[in-house]
């Protein structure tokens, strides 16, 4: 990751200067603008794809959850929006769904301090406001966390064992509306299905499809939602980054007026994704037969026990 540099003014500045080196000092997940000419290097620049969250534009006193913060670049975003805001992420970097196979870059004291170290500075440098609470997803409830007007989770389900029941703590907590974005994979058919990959190194999960993320969203209890964007996040050095949705829920009866001032995102071409993985092929041919065997044997049935109504009602007709 590059380093940040003053320009012009700002280099004179010794303020800037100190935070400067605090910058550098750490490792960040968000891209984060704090001001005297300090961005920073973030693995992600979320700026250019906001539009893409349906975020509302007005949250003036509404209170908002931001789920998995990380540098906490949402989190102050909302902040921005009139929101009163609180964050959550893990105690220790440990707490994560981590499978046997996984093998941490960090001790566990950096991996604590990439965890939180970034999130408390660019609190403290913006002067936020938001309240930090430090919990597991799995443990969100109304009684732990509180409800919130709106919920935002970006990019957490991924590295969830059971996004599942993580949907469900979504819910729970949403007094109006909640905001999820995810990975999703372009899983070919019309059915919920989701990609496994916590074989591949132990700190991600599942992949849904389209359709996958639309039924969690349905078994999670919301009364309402929509599909909202689809888009690539690209990596903030310009490298290919994977492909996102966004799903806008409810537990109001109609769609809440919270979600209507919202900019829509301009139409981004994604090209066509395909899956040509043979092994998948191959289980849904597997899953395909075994269904139309099922049906042949339940058409053999419906045809004995015909015959033997059949039967039945010949012996006992006078």
């Amino acid at each position: 990751m590059k380093e940040v540099k003053l320009l012009g003014k700002a280099l004179d500045d010794p303020v800037n200067q100190k935070l400067l080196q605090t910058v550098n000092s750490l490792t960040w997940y968000h891209t984060i603008d704090l001001g005297g000419g300090i961005l920073t290097p973030g693995f992600y620049d979320h700026r250019p794809y906001l539009d893409y969250y349906g975020l509302p534009k007005n949250i003036n006193n509404r209170s908002a959850l931001d789920i998995g913060a990380a540098s906490g670049f949402f989190t102050f975003e909302l902040e921005k929006r009139g929101a009163v805001v609180t964050a959550t992420d893990l105690p220790t970097w440990l707490a994560h769904d981590f499978g046997p196979l996984y093998r941490p870059d960090l001790d566990p004291e950096q991996a604590d301090r990439y965890l939180h170290g970034p999130f408390e500075f660019a609190h403290e440098t913006l002067g936020s406001s938001a309240q930090r609470q430090l919990i597991n997803i799995y443990d969100i409830s109304p009684d732990t966390t509180g409800m919130f007007d709106l919920v935002f989770c970006g990019s957490v389900l991924l590295h969830l064992s059971d996004p599942v029941r993580a949907m469900w703590c979504i819910q729970s907590v949403t007094r109006e509306a909640a905001i999820i974005a995810t990975v999703i994979q372009p899983l070919p058919g019309p059915e919920p299905q989701a990609l496994f990959i916590g074989q591949r190194a132990g700190d991600g999960w599942w992949l849904p499809n389209r359709a996958a993320f639309e039924a969690m969203i349905e078994c999670a209890g919301f009364k309402g939602w929509e599909w909202f964007s689809e888009f690539r996040l690209d990596y903030r050095d310009g490298g290919e980054g994977a492909t996102h949705a966004v799903i806008r829920a409810w537990n109001t009866e109609e769609k809440p007026a919270l979600l209507s001032d919202t900019d829509l995102p301009a139409q981004r071409k994604i090209e066509p994704l395909v899956l040509e993985d043979p092994e998948i092929l191959r289980l849904r041919s597997l899953v395909s037969a075994y269904e139309r065997l099922k049906c042949v044997r339940f058409m053999r049935w419906l045809h004995q026990y015909r015959q033997r109504i059949s039967t039945f009602i010949r012996r006992t007709t006078p």
